[in-house]
């Protein structure tokens, strides 16, 4: 047994105190996340194996992971991972860091019978980041074609390597590309995009752990945060065949603009859900 300065109890004591000392929200949270992964425990089981011993190695990694996520960085880019649909994302500063609402939109597309009434439909997920989007759909429906698209190289890669990890990256098709640009019209069943939807003055007062941390490039669109939805409701309706899907997740006050951007993009059937929290989160919408 090591020293008392070593139980989990005494390392979580010390990680939640470091992080009130710098102000973060949510210390006591992110002090059991960084003690639950430095252990390797369950959050669940931090109490009742306080009396556990924490290794030399795995102290020193705490103190270092405590003292990047006390300086701001997201606790998720600190340990490297995330969860995602109940799967395991590796995550860095290449693309956002998945979310809960994300979760939400995918379980609104795999209940979509729509989509996949048709034997193999092909769905394509712009902007893909982690990949978390494409992966869920190449492995909640397994007929699926999937193609994953991303401007960014690096999000690309880090998409493609957690396909590899979860089993899928022989079952998606990889695009760097810019948008729909260049994918052939009329070719696909279903589009969903996780879009930059932060307008450039909101993103001045982001959260310092997002605006610091996370990619510019997965994030802000224009002075009102809709140039990219702009533009990729025209090219869906294009590459969407008769009868597709647009799936797009936005900010939490721009459903009535986004419903009509689709709209007057030749969308019909447009509806707006709201995420658990109330606020507008998710437009789908079909083209005739």
């Amino acid at each position: 047994m090591g020293p008392p300065s070593q139980t989990v109890r005494a390392q979580l004591a010390a990680a939640e105190a470091a992080l009130v000392a710098a102000g973060r929200d949510e210390a006591p949270v992110l002090a059991e996340w960084l003690v639950s992964e430095a252990a390797g425990l369950r959050r669940l089981d931090l109490l009742v194996r306080g009396d556990a011993a924490l290794s030399d190695t795995a102290c020193a990694a705490l103190r270092e992971w405590t003292r990047r996520v006390a300086a701001g960085e997201p606790l998720q880019y600190v340990v490297g991972h995330t969860s995602f649909f109940g799967r395991d994302f590796q995550c860095d500063p290449r693309a956002l860091i998945p979310r809960p609402e994300t979760e939400e939109l995918c379980d609104r597309i795999l209940a979509d019978a729509r989509i996949w009434r048709d034997p193999a439909p092909v769905v394509l997920d712009i902007g893909t980041g982690t990949g978390c989007i494409a992966i869920t759909l190449a492995l909640e429906q397994p007929a699926a074609r999937v193609t994953a698209v991303d401007l960014s190289p690096d999000a690309l890669a880090l998409a493609r390597s957690n396909a590899k990890r979860l089993g899928v990256e022989g079952r998606i098709a990889w695009r760097r590309g810019d948008l729909l640009d260049g994918v052939e019209p009329a070719s696909a069943r279903a589009i969903v995009s996780n879009p930059p939807y932060v307008s450039e003055a909101e993103f001045a007062t982001l959260d310092p752990t997002v605006r610091e941390h996370e990619p510019a490039l997965a994030l802000v669109s224009g002075p009102e945060g809709l140039d990219i939805i702009r533009r990729l409701a025209v090219q869906a309706g294009l590459v969407l065949a008769p009868g597709g899907i647009l799936w797009l997740e936005i900010g939490n006050e721009q459903g009535s603009a986004v419903c009509q951007i689709v709209r007057d993009s030749g969308f019909d059937a447009v509806a707006l859900h709201r995420d658990l929290a109330g606020h507008d989160r998710i437009v789908e919408a079909r083209r005739p």
